[in-house]
């Protein structure tokens, strides 16, 4: 399960947390389905909506995971 999948479920959904961060649950579904991260802009207030169960060294290390699978 990625880092964001997590916060996800924390906050308690998709479009809490894209309410949330002003966005559209449309988006917080590609975060999740299609990039495997949140982008780089959210991480900070999505480790602190979740009260720090979910680091920014855990959402950054998606965006970690996500390269790798690229370059191969």
């Amino acid at each position: 399960m990625s880092s964001i999948s997590k916060a996800v479920e924390i906050i308690g959904g998709q479009t809490k947390l894209a309410s949330i961060l002003g966005t559209k649950q449309s988006v917080v579904c590609h975060w999740l389905n299609r990039h495997g991260q949140a982008p780089a802009k959210y991480i900070t207030r999505i480790s602190e909506l979740t009260n720090g169960q979910v680091t920014v060294a855990d959402l950054l290390a998606d965006h970690v995971k996500t390269d790798k699978e690229s370059a191969a």
